[in-house]
């Protein structure tokens, strides 16, 4: 996987850290998370879906494992802390083991909030080089790509209906928190097709916390395709049954996060 993602990481710098760099080590994590996204990018686009899978479930244990001095580097700080992270208490890894991960989770969730099956992820592309163009060779901060985001958010990640993204800068650029989730699901066919149960569990996380968790459906033929998104804040427990059409192919289950898109635990 090094040798998959070193490559493209490096080569994505001539834009996130070259043409367009960062004010100070509070923006640095742009530069190194946006390079490490733009590495999965890559191998989603060749097809390398092994490694991509792969990738974002060792980001997760980097951050949510407990290194030597006992922590888990996502409780140590947020990532606009950047190099002031490490520390003689902490480790002096804390800053690589969560800046460039937990910064390329904040833009991969982004990308997947911002992703439609009618679009795909063109939103998201429209966003990033309107990003590179407004900033080209100029140092942009934090809040500069806040600005970029919320101009081209869509209605549905307006979860605070002020058209702002404070949401979710709150929750996992400026804060630490960290959602567990619990899922079930049952498929009852009937005569219009299928009744699907779930049961969404969000917990470890303050009241105010919010996310917009999607749910995939996986065919028999082991096709796996979105069908929508759960909005829910605080420690709760949603449930709701949902009538799916009659479809070309049996579905075999439904799931949560199958692209790793929301960061997050298991409970």
């Amino acid at each position: 996987m090094y040798i998959t993602t070193v490559v493209p990481h490096e080569v994505s710098h001539q834009w996130w850290g070259h043409t367009v760099g960062f004010r100070g080590y509070r923006d640095q994590w742009m530069s190194e998370g946006f390079a490490d996204e733009s590495a999965t990018i890559y191998l989603q686009t060749t097809n390398q879906m092994d490694q991509y899978y792969e990738f974002w479930k060792l980001q997760r244990k980097l951050l949510t494992e407990k290194n030597s001095f006992g922590f888990r580097p996502i409780d140590v700080g947020p990532v606009t802390m950047g190099f002031r992270l490490g520390s003689h208490k902490a480790g002096w890894d804390i800053y690589q083991d969560l800046v460039y991960p937990k910064g390329a989770y904040i833009l991969h969730m982004i990308q997947m909030m911002m992703w439609t099956s009618q679009d795909g992820d063109a939103r998201f592309k429209a966003m990033m080089h309107d990003f590179v163009t407004t900033y080209r060779l100029q140092a942009a901060t934090t809040e500069d790509f806040k600005a970029m985001l919320e101009k081209h958010m869509s209605p549905q990640m307006d979860l605070d209906n002020n058209h702002r993204m404070d949401w979710f800068f709150n929750e996992y650029v400026y804060g630490t928190d960290l959602p567990a989730y619990h899922f079930e699901s049952q498929l009852t066919p009937n005569d219009k097709g299928t009744s699907l149960h779930l049961k969404l569990v969000q917990s470890g996380i303050p009241d105010t916390f919010k996310m917009m968790v999607p749910i995939y459906l996986e065919m028999n033929d082991g096709k796996v395709v979105r069908a929508g998104a759960i909005t829910i804040t605080g420690s709760k427990t949603i449930e709701q049954t949902v009538q799916l059409p009659k479809l070309s192919v049996p579905v075999k289950r439904a799931l949560i996060n199958h692209f790793y898109d929301v960061l997050s635990v298991e409970n």
